[in-house]
């Protein structure tokens, strides 16, 4: 995932529909690594900003950023 993705928790995930939609607004990195370690998500319906760790399987992609 990159910044500008549409997001969504995963399936099964408790707060699945009280989030609603995502977008990635930040991505990060361990020092050292190219992998992305953690997303920051901004999530609609007023849920708020959150980060989401990128090895746990929490997200779900919905639209790709171009």
């Amino acid at each position: 995932m990159k910044i500008g993705d549409l997001v969504m928790k995963a399936l099964g995930s408790a707060s699945r529909n009280d989030a609603g939609l995502g977008l990635v607004i930040e991505v990060a990195f361990r020092a050292g690594e190219h992998t992305p370690s953690g997303y920051k998500v901004q999530w609609s319906n007023d849920y708020g900003t959150f980060w989401a760790s990128a090895s746990e399987g929490m997200l779900e992609r919905v639209s790709e950023n171009r």
